[in-house]
C-alpha cells in the first residue's frame, strides 16, 4: 500500500511539474512571440503566424485546466458560449456589415484575457510557486534589452507613423509593449529590492525601454513605481533599521528620470501635441474655442480616442434594443470600415452590450472583491512591499485598459493582467506576502 501511494504520488507531482515548466516556458516565450509576429508583419506582411497558433492553442490549454479543476468556471465558460451564439445572431441580422470570421477572432482575443485569469486563479491553487515573478522579471529583461539592442543599432521601428518621437525596438504595437512593461515594471523593482542585486539592470533596461517607446504611459509608470517603491523602502528602513541602500539607488533613478525627461522623447511628443491643439483651437470660434483648457487636457491624455468614443455613442444609440442589450460587434455598426475607440472599457460595452460587459466582468469584479476583502481582512500583514508593487501593476493595468487600451483587448498583454490579479489575490490569503 505505501509503495503503491508513494508511485502515485510520484506520478502526480510528475505532472505538477510538467504543467508548472509549460507555464513558465510560455511566459518567457512571449516577448519572442511578439517579436516573431512583428517580423512576419513588417517584412512578410502576414497575419497567420507561429505565435498566433501557439497562443491560440495555450488558450485551449488553459480553458481546458480551468474547467478539469472547477465547476463555476465550466458554467461560466458555457454562459459565454451560449451569449456569443445569440451575439452572432443578433449581430448577422442587424449589423450593416457583418463578418463571422472577424466576429470570432475579436470575441476569442476579448475572453482570452477571462481565460488567463481564471487558469491563473486555478492554476495558483494546486501550484502555490514563487518562482513565477522570477521567470516575469526574466520576460521584462528580453523586452529590455532587445528594446535597447535595436535603440542602439538603429534598426528599431518608430513607434508613430508620422512626426512624433519613439521607437517599439522590433517589437510591433508601441501600446501593447508600453502596456506589458508598464505592468512589469513594478515586478521589475520587486526583484531588484528582494531578490538579486543584478535586477538593477533589469530596471534600468526597463527604464530606458519606457522611455524610448515616447508614449505618455511609459513616463506615468515610471513615476509611480518609483515613488511607491521609494515609500515602501523608507517604511522598511524605519521598521527594520536596515536596507539603506536600497531607498538611495531608487531616489537616485527617480532624479535621473525628472532630469532625463525635458530631454525625452515623450516631452517632445507632448509640447508637439500641445502644439497642435493650440493651432486648431485657435481656429475654432464659439464654445468649443471657450472651453480649449479642458478640451486640450482630454485630447491630451486620450489622444483623439474621445472623437471615436462619440462615434461608437452615436452607433448605441441608433442601434435596435437587441444590440443595446447583445452588443454590436467588432467597431460597432460602421459603413465603411470598423475602428475601436481602444479604451478597453468602452470597447467590451459598446461591442458586448449590456449583457456581455456584465458577464465579461463577472471574474475580475470577483477577483477584485476578493482581494479587496482579503487585504482588510489581513490587513497589517497584507501590507508588505511585495503585495502593493503588485497591486502597481494591476492597477497600471487596469488604468491603462481604461484611458489608452490595448489591454484587455490584446492577448499578449491581457495574460500578463490575469496572471498579475491571480497571484495577488493567493499572495494575500496566505497572510505572509510570499508564496511557498
Amino acid at each position: 500500500m505505501n509503495a503503491n501511494s508513494n508511485s502515485s504520488a510520484c506520478q502526480e507531482w510528475g505532472r505538477w511539474k510538467i504543467i508548472r515548466r509549460i507555464v513558465f516556458i510560455y511566459i518567457m516565450l512571449q516577448p519572442i512571440l511578439d517579436l516573431f509576429t512583428s517580423l512576419s508583419l513588417r517584412l512578410q506582411g502576414q497575419d497567420f503566424t507561429a505565435g498566433l497558433l501557439i497562443r491560440f492553442a495555450f488558450l485551449i490549454l488553459m480553458g481546458l485546466y480551468a474547467m478539469f479543476f472547477s465547476k463555476t468556471v465550466r458554467m461560466y465558460f458555457l454562459f459565454l458560449a451560449v451569449f456569443f451564439m445569440i451575439h452572432l445572431l443578433i449581430n448577422q441580422s442587424f449589423k450593416p456589415i457583418f463578418s463571422a470570421s472577424a466576429e470570432t477572432k475579436y470575441f476569442v482575443k476579448l475572453f482570452y484575457f477571462n481565460v488567463a485569469l481564471l487558469f491563473y486563479f486555478v492554476f495558483f491553487r494546486h501550484n502555490r510557486v514563487s518562482r513565477i515573478l522570477d521567470v516575469l522579471v526574466i520576460s521584462m529583461t528580453m523586452i529590455g534589452a532587445v528594446m535597447v539592442v535595436s535603440g542602439l543599432t538603429g534598426t528599431a521601428f518608430n513607434s508613430y507613423s508620422w512626426g512624433k518621437e519613439g521607437h517599439v525596438g522590433w517589437f510591433y504595437a508601441g501600446n501593447e509593449i508600453g502596456a506589458i512593461l508598464a505592468m512589469g515594471f513594478p515586478v521589475v523593482v520587486l526583484a531588484a529590492l528582494q531578490k538579486s542585486n543584478w535586477a538593477w539592470i533589469s530596471v534600468v533596461l526597463v527604464i530606458y525601454s519606457l522611455f524610448a517607446l515616447g508614449t505618455k504611459v511609459g513616463f506615468g509608470a515610471i513615476v509611480i513605481v518609483l515613488i511607491l517603491a521609494l515609500l515602501m523602502s523608507l517604511y522598511g528602513l524605519f521598521k527594520n533599521h536596515s536596507g539603506w541602500l536600497r531607498p538611495i539607488m531608487l531616489l537616485g533613478l527617480f532624479v535621473g528620470t525628472f532630469c532625463y525627461f525635458p530631454f525625452s522623447s515623450i516631452a517632445k511628443n507632448m509640447n508637439m501635441h500641445l502644439n497642435r491643439l493650440e493651432s486648431n483651437q485657435s481656429q475654432a470660434v464659439g464654445d468649443v474655442k471657450s472651453n480649449a483648457p479642458a478640451v486640450q487636457v482630454e485630447n491630451l491624455v486620450l489622444s483623439g480616442r474621445e472623437n471615436f468614443l462619440m462615434v461608437q455613442k452615436q452607433y448605441f444609440s441608433e442601434a435596435p434594443v437587441l444590440q443595446k442589450l447583445f452588443g454590436m460587434g467588432y467597431g460597432g455598426n460602421y459603413q465603411e470600415q470598423p475602428k475601436m475607440i481602444e479604451m478597453d472599457f468602452y470597447d467590451v460595452f459598446y461591442s458586448l452590450g449590456i449583457f456581455g460587459f456584465i458577464l465579461f466582468f463577472i471574474p475580475l469584479g470577483w477577483i477584485l472583491v476578493r482581494i479587496v476583502r482579503n487585504v482588510l481582512r489581513y490587513f497589517p500583514e497584507s501590507f508588505s512591499t511585495r503585495n502593493v508593487l503588485i497591486s502597481t501593476g494591476v492597477v497600471l493595468g487596469l488604468g491603462i485598459s481604461f484611458t489608452a487600451g490595448h489591454v484587455l483587448t490584446a492577448p499578449g498583454v491581457s495574460m500578463y493582467l490575469g496572471l498579475l490579479l491571480a497571484y495577488l489575490l493567493t499572495t494575500i490569503q496566505d497572510r505572509s506576502g510570499e508564496l511557498g
